[in-house]
């Protein structure tokens, strides 16, 4: 069976690392987009983890979403795109940069599977879903909209979350551990909802 050449977007974040690692794991050919970013120069575990991603054979390709022929000529390096870029910051619409993967996958002409970045919540399920989620929800829309119009072949892969996310603070935003003081209980308590508190 011939096997795929992959490009992973976000290769270096909490899913992407582990998409990369299967991905040569599994015998393909892959490749990460790397994004200088500034910031991230100093970020001494980004590196080795790109250094020990090179020893294994992995191929590291410059690029940047403000440089679109930089995208292009990534993307026509291989044939299966992943994009595991983060959703979280809600705030940032960074969901919304994958609009331009999608105008250089559509430009390079030669992908024959994207896999965009979703791996949450189903967006076209959560029409009810509240403010701040509801952005996210929104833009992954707008991304899918662009990538069925472009005629990509794509896949989507809702998870329907991570409970390691949510887990450690029992549900409660911006919570790593539980309170032992209070709790947060959401919506406006007409729903039946079990929570199980352990000490």
């Amino acid at each position: 069976m011939e096997k795929s050449k992959v490009l992973v977007v976000g290769g270096t974040g909490y899913i992407g690392k582990r998409l990369v690692k299967v991905s040569f794991d599994e015998g393909q050919e892959t490749y990460i987009l790397h994004i200088h970013r500034p910031e991230n120069k100093y970020d001494i575990d980004k590196v080795q983890m790109l250094l020990s991603f090179k020893e294994h054979g992995t191929h590291l390709v410059p690029g940047s979403f403000s440089d679109h022929q930089s995208l292009v000529n990534a993307v026509k390096l291989v044939d299966v795109v992943i994009c595991a870029i983060a959703g979280v910051h809600v705030r940032s619409h960074q969901i919304l940069l994958q609009l331009k993967l999608v105008d250089a996958i559509k430009d390079a002409g030669n992908v024959k599977r994207f896999l965009p970045s979703e791996f949450g919540t189903d967006p076209a399920r959560m029409e009810n879903a509240l403010e701040p989620g509801r952005i996210t929800f929104d833009d992954k829309m707008v991304v899918r909209k662009a990538i069925e119009e472009a005629r990509i072949p794509f896949t989507y892969i809702s998870a329907n979350c991570f409970a390691g996310y949510f887990l450690g603070g029992l549900c409660e935003p911006c919570k790593i551990l539980p309170s032992r003081d209070s709790v947060t209980l959401l919506g406006d308590g007409n729903k039946k909802g079990i929570r199980n508190l352990c000490r």
